[in-house]
């Protein structure tokens, strides 16, 4: 249990320094400084800074996924505004618990091929689960309804950025309104505002 309590703390600490550092100016020292615990310490869970990194990047995509199916059960669809909504807000709640290991991705994958990789990766689980969604609505094809996927992917990602991390404040609730009108009047066509 001490074990998963430490890398915990070792996570939690590097969180803690990706609010008000970038990733790429955090050592190893600054994470176990942060965390209260020996430099060695990190090693035993840790190769390096990016493998947290990536550790934490594997943290924010379980919790998305579980916090759809928490809000929406296995057998969910967007079939409705509602529905949008509820994916909507998944996302974006599960972006603003993560948002340090979000901006830390982001702005290692502009340097870094692995986090390019990584940030990548993520988008593409979104793209294929919107995807799986807009073609079980019906009425595109599977390029059609991989292209919405993507560009809902992106607005999704770049607005939680925009609104959390680069002006953080205003009301999240007009945000998440916000994005499922866009999202649901582009992939359900005719709905009321």
């Amino acid at each position: 249990m001490k074990s998963k309590r430490t890398e915990a703390e070792l996570k939690d600490a590097a969180r803690r320094l990706l609010t008000r550092t970038s990733y790429a100016e955090i050592k190893i020292t600054d994470i176990t400084a942060e965390a209260g615990k020996a430099v060695g310490s990190f090693y035993r869970y840790f190769e390096d800074k990016d493998a947290l990194l990536t550790a934490l990047a594997g943290d924010f995509q379980a919790a998305l996924r579980s916090r759809v199916v928490e809000q929406l059960g296995h057998e969910h669809g967007i079939s409705t505004i509602e529905d949008v909504r509820h994916h909507v807000r998944a996302f974006w709640s599960t972006y603003r618990e993560h948002l340090p290991e979000i901006v830390g991705i982001f702005q290692a994958s502009m340097s870094n091929g692995t986090f390019r990789h990584i940030h990548d990766e993520l988008r593409e689980r979104q793209v294929e689960h919107w995807t799986r969604h807009i073609l079980a609505a019906g009425g595109r094809t599977e390029d059609a309804a991989r292209l919405s996927a993507l560009a809902v992917t992106c607005m999704l990602e770049y607005f939680c950025y925009h609104r959390l991390a680069e002006h953080p404040g205003g009301d999240d609730d007009e945000a998440i309104a916000t994005l499922t009108q866009l999202i649901a009047q582009g992939l359900l066509g005719g709905v009321p505002a």
